[in-house]
């Protein structure tokens, strides 16, 4: 199959609306490039030669989705984007191509590479070899054309939460999958069992594919379907809402009586501009917060069903 890639080049402040659009559109992945991250990282972690160094001196934000070929979107979305410019009084410069899976696949082999996010979890992409140190546990993952590689900070917070706060044994909802790398670093670090979902069924082929490729189809059960509507009647200890703040606000008051006393909601992919209507929501649903993390723009909290 081949693809139709849509590049956003615009200012932070708006870099939630534009996923969301994506997200709405029923996208096959949405990938965010903030070159400011990127060089804290580059001086702090990464391997310099792993980023571009083109990328790395850009002064703007590049949201990414993929769509079908044969889907025709590009209006929808041109009118989507002049809305976000209208709102924000930013300018966003649109550019899409044609794009093969071989095209994208070359393109994360370059650039993706096998590296550690806090003492425990390593991120290992399945074209490269790591031999796990003691005590580490190795995901491997192929993201395809999902969001969720581990790179972006509102992954990387999900998964310091879960190397943090899983004890063993938990029941965990996934809500919003990606590629499936919380669900299988949160069995990994102990949990037993996993309920993932996607509104995007492409996402969740990739999810059920990175799942049997860490030998875990026993553990993880993954579903497409309305976030909201499938944590309905769901029973756990640990939610996971990786998404956007809004889709966040949204899923809270349904993921209270999910949870039981004690219980934990991890939500990340937030923009600071958001997150007040995050925290509240979280305050009125009877949730105490307990950490929040920032890098940059971006927010994850952790809260705990009081």
């Amino acid at each position: 199959m081949n693809w139709k890639e849509f590049s956003v080049l615009t200012e932070g402040v708006c870099v939630e609306a534009v996923a969301g659009i994506f997200h709405s559109m029923g996208s096959g992945g949405v990938v965010i490039e903030d070159p400011q991250a990127a060089r804290k990282y580059v001086s702090e972690k990464w391997k310099p030669e792993s980023v571009s160094e083109d990328f790395l001196n850009h002064e703007f934000v590049v949201v990414k989705a993929y769509f079908p070929e044969d889907r025709d979107v590009a209006e929808a979305f041109t009118r989507s984007i002049e809305a976000v410019e209208a709102n924000f009084q930013v300018k966003c410069s649109v550019f899409i191509d044609d794009l093969s899976n071989e095209d994208w696949e070359e393109n994360w082999k370059k650039y993706y590479h096998t590296f550690k996010i806090g003492d425990r979890v390593v991120i290992k992409p399945s074209w490269e070899q790591y031999y796990a140190q003691e005590g580490e546990i190795v995901v491997n993952i192929d993201p395809g054309m999902a969001f969720g590689t581990g790179i972006h900070a509102s992954t990387r917070f999900c998964l310091r939460f879960l190397d943090q706060y899983v004890r063993g044994g938990e029941r965990v909802v996934d809500a919003g999958c990606g590629s499936g790398i919380l669900s299988i670093a949160a069995v990994k670090l102990g949990a037993d069992r996993v309920f993932a979902m996607d509104i995007d069924e492409l996402a969740v082929r990739i999810a059920q594919e990175n799942v049997e490729l860490n030998g875990l189809s026993d553990r993880i059960a993954v579903q497409a379907g309305d976030i909201v509507e499938s944590v309905r009647g769901q029973h756990a200890d640990m939610v996971l809402a990786n998404i956007t703040a809004e889709v966040v606000v949204e899923l809270i008051p349904a993921v209270a009586p999910v949870l039981d006393r004690g219980g934990y909601l991890f939500g990340s992919g937030i923009v600071d501009s958001r997150w007040p209507s995050v925290k509240k929501a979280l305050q009125d649903n009877g949730f105490e917060i307990e950490q929040v993390l920032q890098d940059v723009d971006w927010i994850g909290v952790a809260a705990r069903r009081r």
